[in-house]
């Protein structure tokens, strides 16, 4: 397996600056939020549990700040 330079992966809830956390509830602080291995599992996960509307929340090695996609689902 290759070894990926993404840091950071959360999925927040547009509208909303909710987080999702481990177990499926949505938190309002980001250090709670589940940190996904790939964006695969995170676009997985908001599709098994019926997410339309998020926002990935990204950080690769070496950034010092967040890069932020919105996908809708729908």
């Amino acid at each position: 397996m290759i070894d990926s330079p993404l840091k950071k992966l959360l999925v927040r809830k547009v509208g909303s600056n909710t987080f999702l956390r481990a177990t499926g509830r949505w938190t309002k602080k980001a250090e709670a939020a589940f940190n996904f291995p790939t964006l695969v599992d995170a676009i997985h996960t908001c599709l098994a549990r019926g997410i339309e509307h998020v926002e990935f929340v990204l950080r690769f090695e070496g950034d010092t700040q967040d890069q932020c996609f919105q996908l809708d689902l729908a």
